[in-house]
């Protein structure tokens, strides 16, 4: 049998085109499944209110996430006005809604270091620890919520959960380990492609010693920033951390409650808020686009299985905070983002009008 050989290119369309696939795909079925007139008909029928208050949730959430940064940020000695974060936030936003794999992270470092002035490498620490801790809430907060809606869910879901909530505060706890990091990135160098490791530098070294070096540099530069960080500084962050996830499950249980005119409980509240952080996690698998598809498929069946609301408000309240949370502040950002590349290129033209 003739075998079968991938150009880069056709790899990179693949790679593009396949979360645009599955993101489209799974939402047409859906849509399919559940009927679009009842999905409609669950959507118009909202009142007016709720929709307001699900927008001031989804502001003050936004305050908080921007919040959570400022204060690390601050802590690192990176002095940015709260505004200047805000639209870095956003920036990240409108990254996060057009990649599969939540990329926005690394545009919003990106453009934190050339705003700032700072190294690449404390801009890179403050978006990955930013992240980490709102993981570690999420993992944390999903525990807690478990036993309120796992009851009715099959015993292999039940596990299939619990493992994954546990594979997430097992990868933050190696976060703060830096003997792990380091045997971790050793292995990584190791299983990397023949080409790399049989390259040499100018000097004839080997290349594959010279990036272990840089690996270990790296490694070690984030340990020292992390350690300007004490105990009470992450409690602060974990505290702003479950005050979002709070927010935006009060914001999803208001959909379903209104939608479905179910009576809004404590225990109703801490089943959709456990349902929410289980569909963030299930939604960085990066095969669909910012995991939209996925998380939506996600709450409306555990929806349906742990409260017994139809699939259709389930999803109707799904597209609903998918539109507040990230379409929306996704569509600002990009605007920013455009603004910001329209004003450094008409900075370079200035510079070169006055070299000629």
């Amino acid at each position: 049998m003739k075998k079968i050989i991938f150009s880069s290119r056709i790899w990179k369309f693949i790679r593009n085109i396949a979360p645009v696939v599955i993101t489209l795909g799974l939402l047409s079925y859906l849509i399919y499944r559940l009927k679009p007139n009842r999905i409609a008909e669950a959507i118009i029928n909202i009142r007016l209110w709720v929709i307001f208050l699900a927008i001031a949730i989804s502001i003050t959430m936004y305050v908080l996430k921007t919040t959570r940064w400022y204060y690390i940020l601050r802590k690192l000695d990176i002095k940015l006005n709260f505004l200047e974060v805000l639209k870095l936030v956003l920036i990240g936003s409108f990254g996060a809604s057009v990649t599969p794999a939540k990329m926005g992270d690394v545009i919003r470092a990106l453009y934190l270091a050339k705003w700032s002035n700072i190294k690449e490498t404390t801009s890179f620490f403050s978006a990955i620890l930013d992240r980490t801790m709102d993981l570690m809430g999420v993992g944390v907060f999903s525990l807690i919520a478990l036993p309120f809606f796992a009851k009715q869910l099959e015993p292999i879901t039940k596990w299939a959960i619990a493992g994954g909530m546990a594979i997430v505060l097992l990868v933050v706890l190696i976060m703060f380990n830096a003997k792990i990091v380091k045997i971790f990135g050793t292995f990584l160098l190791k299983i990397r492609k023949k080409k790399v490791a049989n390259t040499f530098d100018n000097n004839g070294h080997h290349q594959k010693r010279k990036e272990s070096s840089n690996v270990m540099k790296i490694v070690d530069d984030f340990y020292s920033h992390l350690s300007i960080l004490d105990k009470k500084n992450y409690v602060v962050i974990l505290a702003i951390t479950f005050a979002f996830w709070l927010l935006l499950g009060l914001q999803v249980s208001l959909f379903l409650c209104f939608m479905a005119d179910v009576k809004l409980s404590f225990q109703f509240f801490l089943t959709i808020s456990g349902i929410m952080s289980i569909a963030a996690t299930v939604s960085l698998i990066p095969i669909s686009i910012s995991g939209i598809g996925i998380r939506d498929a996600t709450i409306t069946v555990l929806v349906f299985y742990s409260v017994m609301i139809k699939g259709e408000i389930a999803f109707s309240a799904s597209l609903l905070q998918t539109a507040l949370n990230m379409v929306i502040p996704g569509i600002i950002g990009g605007f920013i983002l455009l603004h910001s590349r329209r004003k450094e290129k008409a900075v370079r033209n200035k510079k070169k009008n006055l070299i000629h």
